[in-house]
């Protein structure tokens, strides 16, 4: 096989390619890439961990067509030092491909491709949806999934379509991440075309999410089989195993009679639970809030830090309260929410408190924390 590729077409492709491929994966032969193509055609390029899979596609100029096999890692560190020129590859007899870019050569050895494992076929596409709005939902579900590889069926969102709304929802079991989107038209194509309901995994919704990035408003396609779920973003198609398991019945979670709340600036909250944080407890990182008429006090202590306060003038009119909450839970939803205000929702002190953007648009979009109890 020979061909010739621009420097910046073939970066961005690797790179990635790269967000695939399992760094410490312990079967050598998925660190590679498969590449191939025929002259006039474009230079295909997959990348897998035996979970999920990436096609991308690339402009070259190929004289020999054929298939190879490129160490990715090594072949991302090659091309991203090289100079912004012409890369020229072609392979021997040896299994050997010969790189070459202006002044710089370098040798590779290519594994055979006939142990690559075989890859998933993509079914046809079953539903239509712009990439912008997939931009917004997943980094605002990414951040609630679990790290924990045991609890498998919550390393990921349960994505649902129904009818002309989209859902996702996000849970590690201490706080629950729910997003809408309604009247959307999905030009949904095959048997149940108005239904949808998987587990994807969160390293999917990440890849997802960057492959999203790279084309505006353009619309993607999304569907699944017996065990896959599979993503077209432009000339890339992502393919993932879909998790396995139970996940919790959400709407079970979502309070009903949170008739409290405090309207804060979301920017002035970021920065007083900041300040009061620095002196939380590393293991716990418990914050109290003290909510009185009028006012709200934010209070953090630790035997090894010490103690800090800070009082925040509030529009409230109920009942002194006490609510104590793992500080970087509500963190991570304020600044994946990125709006202006935020409405604060709780019953009482021990009921889990519902966050809400306000004037979020067409979203529907709920942050669920279960209070700390102390």
């Amino acid at each position: 096989m020979e061909f010739s590729v621009l420097k910046s077409d073939l970066l961005k492709e690797l790179t990635f390619l790269n967000g695939v491929i399992e760094k410490k994966n312990t079967i050598p032969i998925i660190q590679n890439l498969l590449i191939s193509g025929d002259p006039g055609a474009a230079l295909d390029l997959v990348g897998t961990d035996l979970e999920s899979t990436l096609r991308v596609s690339c402009t070259a100029e190929i004289t020999g067509g054929g298939t190879l096999l490129l160490p990715a890692r090594r072949l991302l560190d090659i091309v991203r030092n090289l100079p912004d020129s012409v890369i020229h590859f072609k392979a021997d007899a040896q299994g050997n491909v010969v790189v070459t870019c202006e002044r710089s050569r370098f040798k590779l050895f290519s594994p055979s491709p006939e142990n690559y494992p075989e890859l998933p076929e993509v079914p046809d596409a079953q539903f239509t949806i712009s990439a912008a709005v997939l931009r917004v939902m997943i980094p605002r579900t990414l951040f609630a999934m679990t790290q924990e590889e045991s609890r498998f069926q919550l390393n990921g969102a349960q994505v649902i379509v129904d009818g002309d709304a989209l859902r996702m929802i996000s849970t590690d079991g201490h706080r629950l991440s729910f997003i809408e989107k309604k009247g959307l038209t999905f030009n949904a194509t095959g048997e149940n075309p108005e239904t949808l309901k998987v587990l994807i995994p969160k390293k999917t919704l990440a890849e997802v999410s960057k492959l999203a990035a790279e084309v505006g408003d353009d619309s993607l396609t999304f569907g699944k089989d017996e065990n896959h779920i599979f993503f077209k973003v432009g000339a890339r198609v992502f393919i993932s195993r879909m998790l396995a398991g139970q996940f919790p019945n959400y709407e079970m979670v979502l309070p009903k009679n949170n008739d409290k709340a405090i309207l804060f600036e979301t920017e002035r909250l970021i920065a007083a639970l900041r300040r009061v944080s620095v002196v939380a407890d590393e293991t716990t990182r418990a914050v109290k809030m003290h909510v009185d008429e009028g006012k709200l006090e934010f209070t953090a202590q630790s035997s090894e830090s010490g103690e800090a306060s800070e009082v925040v003038p509030v529009d409230y009119a109920g009942p002194k309260l006490t609510i104590t909450f793992n500080v970087n839970y509500l963190m991570d939803f304020l600044n994946a929410a990125g709006t202006t205000e935020t409405s604060f929702e709780f019953k009482d002190e021990i009921t889990q408190i519902q966050l809400r953007p306000k004037d979020d648009g067409e979203y529907d979009y709920r942050y669920i924390v279960m209070p700390m109890r102390v």
